[in-house]
């Protein structure tokens, strides 16, 4: 079977909420939706309590029906858009992030670890036959460090 890359499809916006409660129960992160058909989904906070928080930069969120193992085929125009609003702080942990959920894990990354990957040009969508620039990885090879072994289910 072709992996096609990741594109918005109906029901997303439920799911997004589900890894977000996930995230937010995890690392105490606050979440403001942006508007639809935004390049990311959520702005982030990460609250500290009494009112204190700070900016800690958007995050997109994609769901996979497959397990960590299987390619991903990322959406390169989006990534752009992505690296071009990272936060300008000095906060260590301010970054724009991508999450993508698995059958049998959790991808939180730094949108600027993809910079490594150059983007090939292929078949975007069977359907329609059109091409455009992806990058590829494999989160168990390529980005282990950044796995983490949550599940979460519909």
């Amino acid at each position: 079977m072709m992996a096609e890359p990741i594109r918005q499809v109906g029901g997303d916006g439920t799911r997004e909420q589900l890894v977000a409660s996930k995230l937010s129960e995890m690392f105490n992160w606050d979440f403001f939706p942006t508007p639809r058909y935004y390049f990311i989904d959520f702005l982030v906070n990460i609250n500290h309590g009494n009112g204190y928080a700070n900016y800690i930069g958007g995050l997109e969120v994609k769901w996979l029906n497959r397990p960590t193992n299987s390619e991903v085929k990322f959406p390169y125009q989006k990534l752009q858009q992505i690296w071009l609003t990272e936060p300008a702080t000095d906060r260590p942990d301010a970054y724009n992030r991508i999450v993508i959920r698995y059958t049998d894990g959790l991808l939180v990354m730094p949108a600027y670890a993809l910079r490594c990957l150059d983007p090939i040009y292929g078949l975007t969508r069977a359907d329609t036959n059109e091409h455009d620039f992806n990058v590829h990885f494999n989160a168990t090879k390529d980005f282990p460090q950044y796995l983490l072994p949550v599940v979460i289910n519909e």
